[in-house]
C-alpha cells in the first residue's frame, strides 16, 4: 500500500514540476496484459537489466556519457547519463512468471500477462 501511495505522489510531482526521472516510463493495461515501455534511445539492449520482485518491475541500466567533440566547449547538456533504476509497481493480478521484454529502436517494452482469473471471460447463459 505504501508503494502505491509513493508512486501516486511521484506521479503528482511529475505533473507539477515536470518529469525528473529517466528514462520516461509509460504503463498500459489491456484485458489480457499490462505493457510497460521505457524510452531509452541510443542504448544497447545488453545495457539493460530487468527483474521483478514482490510485484515490482525493476529497470536498471547505465547510459554511457556522450563523447564530446575534441576541442569543443559544452554550452548545454540535457542528455541524461549514468546509472539509473526505475521501479514500476504492478497490479497483483499479473502472472510475473510470464513476463517478456524486447528492445526496438530505443524503446524497451515489457509485457506481463494477467492471471487467468483476472482476464475477462464470457459466461454462457442456458435457457430454462
Amino acid at each position: 500500500e505504501m508503494n502505491r501511495w509513493l508512486e501516486a505522489a511521484r506521479q503528482t510531482m511529475d505533473q507539477v514540476v515536470g518529469h525528473f526521472t529517466w528514462p520516461p516510463v509509460n504503463t498500459y493495461e489491456t484485458p489480457e496484459e499490462v505493457i510497460v515501455t521505457a524510452e531509452a534511445p541510443g542504448m544497447d539492449v545488453s545495457e539493460f537489466e530487468l527483474s521483478v520482485q514482490n510485484q515490482t518491475l525493476l529497470i536498471r541500466a547505465a547510459r554511457k556519457p556522450f563523447a564530446q567533440p575534441e576541442g569543443a566547449r559544452c554550452l548545454r547538456n540535457e542528455r541524461a547519463e549514468g546509472k539509473f533504476d526505475r521501479a514500476v509497481v504492478l497490479p497483483a493480478t499479473l502472472d510475473t512468471a510470464g513476463i517478456s521484454a524486447r528492445y526496438d529502436r530505443g524503446l524497451r517494452v515489457g509485457r506481463i500477462p494477467k492471471v487467468a482469473a483476472a482476464r475477462p471471460r464470457k459466461i454462457g447463459v442456458e435457457e430454462g
